[in-house]
């Protein structure tokens, strides 16, 4: 799966579609969609050991390569040659692009239309895959260290974020030459920009050999070291190694992960794929290709409009195992699906002079100000002996202690990395509140209104920059390397969810993508659409959207010029935080109220300065109040155990939280008349009782309210003192 520029607006979408492009010569569309990193696999035993699914039996008539010439293969080529595990539902296997070769204008063409045709009626017709085919290179890595290549094509690739014809997939094991122990086992994700899953160091015992498990439809891969086949543990435990050897980063300030390409194999989260489209119409119905539906991706697991749908769909299966490919000479041959031929890629230049076809592209939606756009991910294949990595096999390496350890040498665009995790904001108290600290989340759950979970279905976040990629999430989490630094913005898409989109600067290193890694998306039925423009006023360089109790769903540069849209549950409490472009700062509320009827709320001529920052202040201290009230008795007493909040029978909490509101509003009414001294007296003042309110809620007697009480309370007064200090060092 590779990655080029692709058009930017609706208008060009339909004619790049049936751009017809001849490939030979695009080196800069280098990397397919290729395998993650390696496994060691072992005779199975019975079924799939790991997962409780049974085996997948032998299709009828599928074709098997038994005669590979052993004599003309090199003695480290035969010994790494990979066992291939395959999903249930994959339709593209590894076969000979040859076959598929026709005389044109530009020579020897491998047409994705007579490609894709043929191989489906080959398929139909033996009841299986036919002439399952891997290539083999060796280059020279480093002084004493060879790369094994194995090169695999398919004739198409189907995915979550593309797909195109032809896809090209390179494995490589990094091996030392004298000793031919293997150093490295590593294979490309799905592009340049994506970290693969890479194992430094492998035990490969004599009888086993490398295998990879290869995803549905895109064809990269994972690695399993465990002998537990065909499962993927990412992390370690106390019963097996993890099976990625890749750094570990800090995607936010609560998780840490390898930074490592992989999709959810055995980690319970689902898969949309979409429904491939050419000129309008799906490719089984296009006419000028003769396919059939089940040619394509089951239907189980396809969506055919992900923006059709109000939320994401329920009813995806979760991944079963398939076919097994292995090498003649393996040792699970005899139980294989089938077995490949190893051949020389060199005598492939030759007899080759392009892959083409009419390009496809995959649509991400960006919110706008009035509506969805439209910014196209187009994907396209590389030949391989016309890859950096072809001849380079370093230049596809991505953990930077990997480097290291081929050739002493750590490129800097390893660590220039972009990562982040996608949550879904949904109703209800049971997901996370990152706005409450961990010992009190249990019991604001009366009080909160919206959480944070993970994502029901894996998503497509796509980096749009001057080279344009697209990866998917695993539970939600992804990551891209090699990010140049300079402005770049993040589109996040997935069926049934409102789209999101957040600008950020990457200026080297490790850059955590929105709110400290944080990304948030709402389900489509759900979304509430704060949109607010700032053209008239002082522009909008940044927009921060935190609820009472979730904590901050929305923190990034606004995709369009000083405007911006962005969807949030409409049952939360928000407080939206502006920024213009120079630097100050503003403030205002949107709450259930704030849509009425409607699915969106507009604030057109956005402020910024004391002013505004106080008016928020102010609405933000009056829900406070009715919140502090409804936890309190009628009469100012505690709503548990009926003793009065102070000894004249008073709430303290109350009677402060009043002397807040009217300092607010003075502080708003100074402000308005320009008098900003007697507004920051005010407003210090507010921050005052403030800091005595959370004072008596810490005391003994926590002014006469519960602990359920208090840990509603004190986040929402602590937030109110840091709005008040926040309008005090505002100018008007």
């Amino acid at each position: 799966m590779t990655d080029s520029n692709g058009p930017e607006t609706a208008e060009s979408v339909d004619e790049d579609r049936r751009r017809v492009l001849g490939y030979a010569g695009l080196a800069a569309l280098a990397a397919s969609g290729a395998a993650g990193a390696w496994l060691v696999s072992r005779p199975p035993e019975t079924g799939d050991e790991g997962t409780g699914e049974a085996a997948t039996p032998t299709p009828d008539g599928a074709a098997s390569s038994e005669e590979t010439p052993a004599a003309a293969v090199p003695a480290a080529v035969e010994r790494y040659a990979p066992d291939i595990y395959f999903g249930a539902l994959e339709k593209w296997f590894p076969t000979d692009p040859r076959q598929y070769v026709v005389e044109s204008d530009e020579g020897r063409v491998v047409d994705g239309f007579t490609a894709l045709e043929t191989y489906s009626q080959q398929f139909r017709e033996v009841g299986g895959p036919p002439e399952p085919t891997v290539f083999y290179n060796v280059v020279e890595a480093a002084d004493g260290v060879d790369a094994v290549q194995y090169w695999a094509y398919s004739v198409f690739d189907q995915f979550t974020v593309n797909f195109h014809w032809h896809d090209w997939e390179l494995l490589q094991v990094f091996v030392e030459r004298e000793t031919g122990e293997p150093l490295l086992l590593s294979a490309s994700a799905h592009a340049r920009g994506t970290p693969n899953n890479e194992f430094v160091d492998p035990d490969i015992p004599d009888g086993t050999r490398p295998g990879i498990l290869s995803e549905v439809g895109s064809h990269s891969s994972a690695s399993e070291v465990n002998g537990v086949v065909p499962s993927f543990e990412r992390v370690p435990t106390a019963d097996f190694v993890s099976d990625v050897t890749n750094d570990g980063v800090d995607v936010s300030t609560s998780l840490r992960a390898p930074f490592a390409y992989g999709l959810p194999r055995d980690e319970g989260a689902r898969l949309p794929f979409v429904l491939p489209e050419l000129d309008g119409s799906p490719l089984h119905e296009h006419g000028s290709l003769s396919i059939e539906r089940d040619d394509l991706l089951a239907e189980s697991v396809t969506v055919d409009s992900w923006r059709g749908l109000p939320s994401p769909p329920d009813d995806i299966p979760l991944r079963e195992s398939g076919l097994v490919f292995a090498h003649p000479d393996s040792g699970i041959a005899g139980e294989a699906d089938a077995t490949y031929a190893l051949e020389p890629l060199d005598p492939l230049e030759d007899e080759i002079d392009a892959f083409g076809g009419p390009q496809l592209s995959f649509e991400f939606a960006l919110p706008g100000f009035v509506e969805d756009q439209f910014a196209s991910h187009i994907t396209s294949v590389g030949i391989p002996w016309e890859q950096e990595r072809f001849n380079d096999p370093l230049a596809d390496v991505t953990d930077p202690g990997h480097r290291r350890r081929i050739d002493g040498a750590e490129p800097a665009g390893l660590g220039n990395r972009v990562v982040g995790r996608v949550r879904q904001l949904r109703a209800g108290t049971e997901g996370a509140l990152d706005g409450v600290a961990e010992t009190a989340q249990d019991v604001v759950g009366g009080v909160a209104s919206v959480s944070l979970s993970a994502p029901s279905v894996e998503l497509a976040v796509r980096l749009a920059s001057e080279n344009p990629t697209a990866t998917v999430t695993r539970n939600g989490v992804f990551g891209y390397l090699h990010v140049e630094s300079g402005e770049h913005q993040l589109a996040v898409n997935g069926p049934g969810l409102a789209p999101l989109a957040a600008g950020f600067e990457h200026d080297g290193g490790l850059v955590q993508a929105g709110s400290e890694g944080e990304l948030t998306v709402v389900a489509t039925e759900d979304a509430g659409w704060v949109r607010g423009d700032a053209r008239e006023t002082g522009g909008v360089s940044r927009v921060r959207i935190v609820e009472d109790y979730a904590g901050v769903v929305y923190d990034g540069e606004p995709v369009e010029t000083d405007r911006f849209a962005v969807a949030v549950h409409r049952e939360g409490h928000y407080t939206v935080e502006v920024f213009d472009s120079d630097g100050h700062s503003g403030a205002y509320r949107v709450t259930p109220d704030s849509f009425g009827d409607a699915d969106e709320t507009v604030r057109d001529g956005i402020r910024t300065g004391k002013l505004p920052l106080a008016e928020t202040l102010r609405a933000e201290l009056d829900e406070l109040y009715a919140l502090a009230e409804t936890l309190a008795g009628e009469d100012g007493s505690d709503s548990t155990d009926g003793t009065d909040a102070s000894t004249d029978g008073t709430n303290e909490v109350l009677d402060r939280l009043q002397r807040a509101r009217r300092a607010a509003a003075s502080a708003v009414a100074a402000a308005e008349d320009g008098a900003a001294a007697l507004a920051d007296e005010w407003l210090l003042t507010v921050d005052i009782v403030l800091e005595d309110i959370r004072d008596t809620l810490a005391s003994e007697s926590q002014g006469g309210y519960d602990d359920d009480a208090v840990a509603a309370l004190d986040p929402r007064v602590a937030a109110g003192s840091d709005r008040a200090n926040e309008a005090l060092e505002a100018e008007l």
